[in-house]
């Protein structure tokens, strides 16, 4: 159990109750809850699940394997029926249920993650190669955790991309989005979307009023903390079509199909929640969200 809070005399209090009523020992500071660890030094605080890696590298067998540095191989499109179905799909399951989780503290593995895990109910032999290569990924990668600044301000800023018609299968797009608060990531997905998109703009809108309703949550939930965070909230796309038309108060022919999702982001950047800015792509953290890259972009991102 985890108890947290600005006011130590009520934390205290509330602990003193609990010794009442059950037999409970006090651990002290958080450093390990439920395959999550938590350091701290000067520059803030660090979440990340080695020990949860090390015992799933050992559970399969993958402590000593060769490591790769990507955690899937680029260009690399896989489809219900890539290769020989396996026989028997639980190890498949289990590991990629466990990818699931770790994904919490790893967005690196997040686009990887979403791929493999299109295909548990009846992986084939390919499907289960790019799962390895993941874990590959983490043998040399254990270290790695999400930051949380000890210092920053109390700003919102999102970032959000599209990889268009990408799913071999079905050419839906895949929206790939994160949040960042205070100059930590604090939220990310990685998601087929819904329905097949008939544009790259279209794609790109539905991501940005996914990540659009997310960052309004997110403001809701600070302000129930207590914390008010500046107006408007940054948004940052690559993409010049999508912030036209956000500007642009007529819907054409080509954006009508599409007008709820325009219309939402629409409101947002007109009562101030939210002001778009365009970012290179060279620079788009989303990208990592997306699809599989080099080694060298991987790492940037």
């Amino acid at each position: 159990m985890v108890i947290t809070g600005s006011d130590p005399t009520g934390i205290d209090q509330l602990k003193d109750g609990l010794k009442q009523a059950f037999s409970i020992k006090d651990l002290g500071n958080l450093s390990y809850f439920l395959g999550l660890e938590v350091s701290r030094n000067d520059q803030g605080i660090l979440l990340s699940q080695k020990k949860y890696i090390s015992d799933l590298l050992g559970e399969h067998n993958f402590e000593n394997c060769h490591s790769v540095k990507t955690p899937m191989e680029l260009n690399l499109k896989l489809q219900k029926d890539s290769g020989e179905r396996l026989k028997d799909g639980s190890q498949y399951r289990s590991i990629v249920g466990s990818l699931i989780y770790l994904s919490a503290t790893r967005p690196d593995i997040s686009y990887a993650v979403q791929i493999v895990s299109q295909f548990m109910t009846a992986p084939c032999v390919d499907h289960l190669a790019a799962v390895h290569r993941i874990l590959r990924y983490l043998q040399v990668t254990q270290d790695v955790g999400i930051l949380f600044p000890s210092t920053g301000s109390a700003e919102i800023t999102a970032y959000s991309d599209s990889d268009y018609a990408g799913c071999i299968d079905t050419r839906r797009s895949t929206s790939g989005w994160c949040v960042k608060f205070s100059g930590a990531f604090i939220s990310w997905r990685c998601k087929k979307q819904d329905k097949v998109s008939k544009s790259s703009t279209e794609a790109e809108y539905r991501a940005m009023s996914e990540v659009g309703s997310e960052m309004v949550w997110i403001r809701r939930l600070l302000s129930d903390f207590g914390v008010a965070c500046p107006a408007p909230m940054t948004l940052c796309v690559d993409n010049t079509s999508a912030i036209r038309i956000a500007a642009n108060p007529v819907l054409h022919d080509r954006t009508k199909h599409i007008e709820i999702h325009v219309h939402y982001v629409r409101d947002l950047v007109r009562d101030g929640t939210i002001s778009l800015h365009h970012l290179p792509t060279e620079e788009q953290v989303a990208d990592i969200f997306t699809k599989a890259f080099s080694t060298s972009r991987h790492w940037y991102l």
